[in-house]
């Protein structure tokens, strides 16, 4: 009973995505995206900008108004006669929303960018028919993300509803207050408790946009979670198959150790510390600027040099510190390091005058 219900919860993501599964899922467009924050920063920025260029546009508009009712008509309309009447409208209104609108994009594209980071993914401007399915849609229609987005669109119209009737009372209580009301200055009582609102609006969808990208980042780190076997199978496809790369290395070290083998018996002497290491130098003066080290071992690969030493008849000499510098110092098939010259010397004419005493 309880192996079965191990091999049910076997296949539950329960663990993080690995580096490796969020860069394919970004490669892919698969990131965290709060649009709503970029629409809320952007409508923010929009009413920031107003308030210091508000003048400059409605001086703007009054122009192009005044222009319109004033302009002489001309007694013979032509394409040039309109060209000009529409360059003129389109410069003035240009001239007068540029502002805004550069604000709205330069806003709309650093927000994006800093959520997103830059990427350009050409799979997403391809077209995916299961878009357009019947049953893939009645899914997304009633599924947890359209709720979600439903409970987002009522919040937003309870506050745009609650904020625009706060102002509007507010207006028609200004109103009432005033007993000589100039007519005259109801545009700029309109335009100023509208930016108000425009201004309340902004700062809380801000605040909703906020709590929208940490919804859209849970939900995103709960979509890229992974089983444990995924993880496993991810970390043996990034490492490789750690029982091969085994045999691989015990195969080297195999090679490595016959080759040594086939050295030792072509050494001048085995230097031995004499149980820890053991070292088989050679030098040869005609092709040799130094002696070098052909092959060395340490405890059971030490032994089994030895061995192979006295089987060939290779004289070995114990010198604990020469040694154990050598080992430390150079690799199969170095030179001997310089600052161990003299010691190396040394030991080399003690094998020359043993040779020659065994000659005589």
């Amino acid at each position: 009973m309880l192996t079965l219900q191990l091999q049910r919860f076997a296949g539950e993501k329960t663990e993080r995505a690995t580096p490796k599964r969020r860069e394919e899922a970004r490669k892919k467009g698969n990131v965290v995206h709060s649009r709503e924050l970029t629409s809320a920063l952007v409508l923010l920025a929009i009413m920031v900008v107003l308030r210091f260029s508000g003048p400059l546009i409605w001086n703007s508009w009054q122009l192009l108004f005044q222009r319109d009712f004033t302009m002489k008509i001309p007694v013979e309309w032509t394409s040039q006669t309109v060209t000009e009447m529409l360059i003129m409208q389109w410069g003035i209104s240009i001239k007068a929303l540029l502002p805004v609108v550069g604000v709205a994009v330069i806003i709309g594209v650093a927000v994006s960018i800093i959520q997103v980071r830059p990427m350009f993914v050409l799979g997403l401007l391809a077209p995916k028919f299961s878009r357009i399915q019947p049953l893939a849609g009645f899914k997304r229609l009633f599924g947890t993300q359209s709720l979600v987005e439903l409970v987002k669109s009522m919040i937003k119209l309870a506050i745009v509803v609650g904020l625009s009737y706060s102002v509007i009372a507010q207006m028609a209580s200004e109103i009432r207050s005033s007993a000589q009301f100039d007519v005259t200055q109801l545009p700029g009582t309109i335009g100023r408790l509208v930016f108000s609102l425009g201004v309340r609006i902004a700062a809380m969808m801000v605040v909703l946009a906020f709590f929208d990208f940490l919804y859209q980042r849970f939900q995103y780190e709960k979509n890229m979670r992974m089983t444990k076997q995924e993880v496993k199978d991810e970390m043996k496809q990034a490492e490789g198959n750690q029982e091969v790369k085994g045999q691989i290395r015990r195969r080297g070290r195999q090679i490595a150790f016959r080759r040594m083998m086939q050295e030792v018996p072509k050494a001048d002497v085995i230097v031995t510390n004499p149980t820890h290491y053991a070292i088989a130098l050679k030098y040869d003066s005609n092709s040799m600027a130094a002696p070098e080290v052909i092959a060395k071992g340490a405890d059971l690969l030490a032994q089994r040099l030895k061995q192979r030493a006295a089987e060939s008849g290779v004289p070995m000499v114990e010198n604990r510190p020469l040694a154990q510098s050598l080992y430390r110092l150079a690799e199969v098939g170095d030179a001997v390091p310089a600052e161990l010259y003299q010691a190396v010397a040394e030991v080399l004419a003690y094998v020359y005058r043993l040779r020659q005493i065994a000659r005589r």
